[in-house]
């Protein structure tokens, strides 16, 4: 009896066997359990299958986009090749937001972009209405998103400078709605688009005893570097000179006035900074000058600036192929200090403080 119950058991088992073999083998439910294994949820692998999707989805890596909205109503199997490479994010509206992007004309690739960003303006701005080659602003750092619009209105053909130039300013006119710099620091910029209070003066002005006659003054950081490069300048053989260094906004105020009296209107509009836009004030900047021979541009005085200045944290302010950017005709005894880094990087990449700034500030 016991032998007969035996085979009894083992016919069974082997006849469940076949019926488990039988039903996997069925292709829904094998097609199911290929999509399941992929990650996707069991709602997805039926809808996926049901609207015959299989194959296509097991030749693609498994997306969590698609896993995520082919059970809902946003769904839109025309967009499912864009799916596969929009990255899903656990934001609110998701769903909602990448068809209506979609439908808008706008790729995987932009809405990615859109999303790493993850900005409400910008959210709202490219939902509004299609922007042509939005991933070629969005893919730059530098990209600004309250300045889109100015991005659009000015673009040059180059997408980088575009970005560049509006961030300086230059999409503007000079000196029309100026940012007045209220954090004070050795990387401020001071120019025709960013102003000074007229009651800023540096806390740690501080008289200059080197390379200078009585009078001149700069912030302490640039006192001390000035001291550096001047006296490594005198182990170089050069006679180097101040003639100008901080001066308050009243004295800006004279000297440009000065200047629009004794050479009119375009003169000061190339050479003189108007008051509260003038470097001077900040005590970071000054005016150079060889000791023992001028023009100070010929002078060997210069060329060691040229070659050495940034080593201590001095930049050439404004040279003759940047005019457009300055805003200033070039002027090789104007110098200004920014830090040894930024110096470095602004000398061995051939750009102006504008740029910099635009760029990393």
């Amino acid at each position: 009896m016991k032998k007969k119950k035996i085979k009894v058991k083992k016919k069974s088992i082997i006849i469940i066997l076949l019926l488990i073999l039988i039903i996997v083998s069925y292709n829904p439910v094998k097609s199911i359990i290929q999509l399941k294994n992929l990650g996707y949820k069991f709602s997805s692998a039926i809808k996926i299958y049901r609207d015959g999707l299989k194959e296509e989805v097991l030749n693609n890596d498994y997306s969590m986009t698609l896993d995520n909205i082919i059970t809902t109503d946003y769904y839109d199997e025309s967009k499912i090749t864009a799916y596969f490479s929009i990255k899903y994010l656990e934001y609110d509206d998701f769903n909602i937001n990448i068809n209506k992007w979609l439908k808008l004309g706008y790729s995987s690739t932009d809405i990615n972009y859109v999303y790493k960003i993850n900005n409400d303006e910008l959210n709202k701005k490219i939902s509004e209405k299609y922007i042509k080659d939005i991933t070629n602003y969005l893919s730059y750092d530098y990209f600004k998103v309250d300045k889109l619009d100015r991005y659009l209105n000015y673009f040059n053909g180059d997408y980088s400078d575009t970005i560049i130039k509006v961030n300086i300013g230059l999409d503007k006119e000079f000196y029309k709605d100026p940012v007045i710099v209220k954090d004070y620091s050795i990387d401020v910029i001071v120019n025709k688009y960013n102003k000074l209070d007229a009651s800023f003066v540096p806390k740690d002005i501080t008289e200059l005893t080197k390379c200078s006659e009585k009078g001149q003054y700069l912030a302490l950081d640039a006192k001390l570097a000035f001291d550096k490069m001047c006296d490594a300048s005198i182990k170089d053989g050069m006679n180097l000179g101040v003639t100008s260094s901080y001066r308050s906004y009243d004295d800006q105020n004279k000297i440009y006035n000065s200047y629009l009296k004794s050479n009119g209107q375009d003169y000061v509009n190339k050479y003189v900074a108007f008051p509260g836009y003038s470097e001077h004030q900040t005590g970071l900047a000054l005016d150079v000058k060889s000791v023992v021979a001028s023009p100070f541009k010929s002078t060997k005085e210069y060329k060691w600036m040229l070659d050495n200045s940034y080593k201590y944290g001095f930049i050439l302010r404004y040279s003759k192929d940047k005019e457009d950017i300055t805003g200033y005709n070039a002027e090789a005894w104007h110098f200004r200090y920014v830090g040894i880094d930024r110096a470095k990087y602004i000398h061995e990449n051939g750009i102006t403080y504008e740029e910099y700034c635009a760029i990393f500030m």
